[in-house]
């Protein structure tokens, strides 16, 4: 038993009570896991256990069940730690390890959104109001504010736009079958292709200047 010093004080201070909408913050934190692993049958219990509160406080925040599973939904979908993490990558990098993140992180996103969808059985997309992510096209300016202009042969929305039909075939599990491909994998396809080095230098291809216009 530790003896404390003659004169020697303890205070102890009461942590300050959670405001409402950061009880409701933090419950819908707890929630969005829960929904990756149990869907819509996640009970209102479950919720109240992984957020450390009654379930009467589940209700009083949010009304009923379902209102709360479409917030967690939002959460979800929010775009903006998606394009934080892209954000993240330092610009002084060496070009394939700022590569080989935006392709990690990309692959992340859409193995998340896709095993999110299909444990809620949702089809066509996320519910109205909910945002999609990297569907959005403020991510694609974030690559040019990575990639100096002369760093890649095209520009570095077309170079985003070649990652995200990649990572989003590698989110969906029949077109990984019979072969899985990893990060590194399909960096080396994005930076090296498949002709020998002879015969890439002699194609006449030219790329592309800037993805399409609607």
């Amino acid at each position: 038993m530790t003896t404390l010093p003659p004169g020697f004080v303890v205070v102890r201070t009461r942590a300050q009570p959670m405001s409402p909408e950061e009880r409701r913050e933090s419950i819908i934190d707890a929630v969005v896991p829960l929904l990756k692993e149990h869907g819509r049958n996640v009970s209102s219990r479950q919720m109240a256990e992984a957020a450390g509160v009654a379930e009467g406080t589940i209700f009083r925040a949010f009304g009923d069940k379902e209102t709360l599973i479409s917030a967690a939904i939002a959460r979800f979908f929010d775009p903006q730690p998606f394009r934080d993490a892209l954000r993240a990558i330092d610009p002084d990098e060496p070009t394939v390890d700022k590569i080989t993140q935006v392709v990690q992180i990309l692959r992340d996103r859409f193995h998340g959104v896709i095993g999110f969808m299909s444990a809620l059985g949702m089809e066509g997309g996320p519910p109205p109001g909910a945002q999609q992510g990297p569907e959005h096209q403020e991510w694609l300016a974030i690559l040019g504010q990575i990639f100096r202009p002369d760093e890649l042969i095209v520009p570095a929305d077309v170079f985003g736009l070649y990652v995200r039909l990649l990572a989003f075939a590698t989110a969906i599990p029949p077109f990984n079958a019979p072969r899985q491909f990893d990060v590194d994998e399909l960096v080396t396809l994005i930076t090296r292709g498949v002709l020998p080095p002879d015969a890439a230098s002699t194609a006449t291809t030219a790329p592309p200047t800037s993805r399409k216009k609607d």
